[in-house]
């Protein structure tokens, strides 16, 4: 079977899309969708550096640094986020898929690349609304209403765990749906071992954001 891929339609109806994919001989279009989605992480990650957000160590040198030196800081922060955009695509569609490949009884590889293109969609989205939030309410990324961050920060102090439980979402609720229908639909692999690798999967990458966060590293997670 051959079919072009069509990563909004696996967003929209998961199982059709999913099942499509499990029968496609050759995935058509695979590369352009590959490249698609680093062009599109690269632009998000972009364009919230072109609002500054993220750049609140940078502003407090702003007194030290010559006006030169400080146009120069802020070039050189965006490039790095543009570099982070491209970095943050590859981790997502190639080291997550190659973890749940090693659970897989006949999944494709590039099948399980093309499902964390659709996890990558989602996490490009949640990207998005720090834009507003950060903007409008002067909200950083793990206090955002639609996290476990808010809650966490009545709870404790410890900035570590309010960062790790600012990490999971709603849109990690629909990573989560969206990696099980793809691992379980591509590898015919037992529910309690998707869910196993999926879980711990994401735990790694949300421990690796807030460990970034802790150490006041700009994350990429």
């Amino acid at each position: 079977m051959y079919r072009e891929v069509r990563l909004f339609r696996g967003l929209k109806h998961p199982s059709i899309f999913f099942y499509q994919l499990s029968e496609m001989e050759e995935i058509k279009g695979y590369k352009n969708r590959i490249f698609s989605l680093f062009f599109l992480s690269i632009a998000v990650f972009g364009l919230i550096s072109s609002f500054g957000i993220g750049m609140g160590s940078l502003s407090n040198e702003i007194i030290k640094l010559t006006p030169t030196s400080f146009e120069l800081e802020k070039f050189l922060f965006f490039l790095g986020r543009l570099i982070a955009g491209g970095l943050y695509a590859a981790i997502m569609l190639f080291f997550s898929s190659l973890i749940f490949w090693t659970i897989s009884n006949e999944g494709e590889y590039r099948k399980l690349v093309i499902t964390q293109g659709l996890v990558l969609i989602i996490l490009l989205l949640e990207k998005l609304t720090f834009i507003p939030m950060s903007l409008f309410y002067s909200l950083e990324w793990y206090s955002s209403p639609l996290s476990l961050g808010v809650i966490s920060q009545y709870l404790t102090s410890n900035s570590f765990v309010i960062y790790l439980l600012g990490s999971f979402s709603l849109f990690k609720v629909w990573v989560f749906y969206i990696q099980y229908k793809g691992i379980k639909r591509l590898t015919n692999q037992k529910n309690w071992i998707i869910w196993l690798v999926i879980l711990f999967t994401n735990l790694f990458f949300w421990s690796l954001n807030a460990l970034l966060a802790f150490l006041n590293i700009s994350t990429l997670i």
